[in-house]
């Protein structure tokens, strides 16, 4: 599993049709045609063929570690395929998106998602501090 974790002081997303790529995809159900959140922490992830629960948990405990860093309690869950070439089947993507939003959801957090299995456009403000980008390897 890798991820991409930023500081934002924006994030916008922009559904825009369901991807067909990679085989076999299955978008979830488009809950809004956008998704917006400020001062947050965006966790653009990506489920590789190996990852399981195990790599969902250490996610999670570096989402705990960071949020507490930058006193935020807002997260912004994006999937994001475009971080390997080593990518899981469709499904097993899916279904590890869908666990690591519930546990986020299952704590004090605010959490949002920017829908798996779409094309979208995005709007990113990132903060410049020291620690705004950090990308992880699970």
């Amino acid at each position: 599993m890798r991820a991409l974790l930023l500081h934002a002081s924006e994030f916008k997303v922009n559904i825009i049709d369901k991807s067909n790529k990679p085989y076999g995809i299955k978008p979830e159900t488009k809950k809004s045609s956008t998704e917006n959140m400020t001062e947050c922490l965006v966790v653009f992830f990506c489920v590789e063929k190996n990852d399981n629960s195990q790599q969902i948990q250490a996610l999670f405990k570096e989402i705990v570690k960071i949020t507490k860093e930058l006193s935020t309690t807002s997260i912004m869950v994006a999937p994001f395929v475009h971080l390997s070439s080593n990518i899981a089947e469709p499904e097993k993507a899916k279904k590890l998106y869908f666990s690591l939003l519930k546990k986020l959801k299952n704590t004090y957090f605010k959490v949002s998602s920017s829908h798996f299995g779409y094309h979208k456009s995005l709007l990113l403000d990132i903060k410049g501090h020291p620690g705004s980008f950090r990308y992880r390897e699970f």
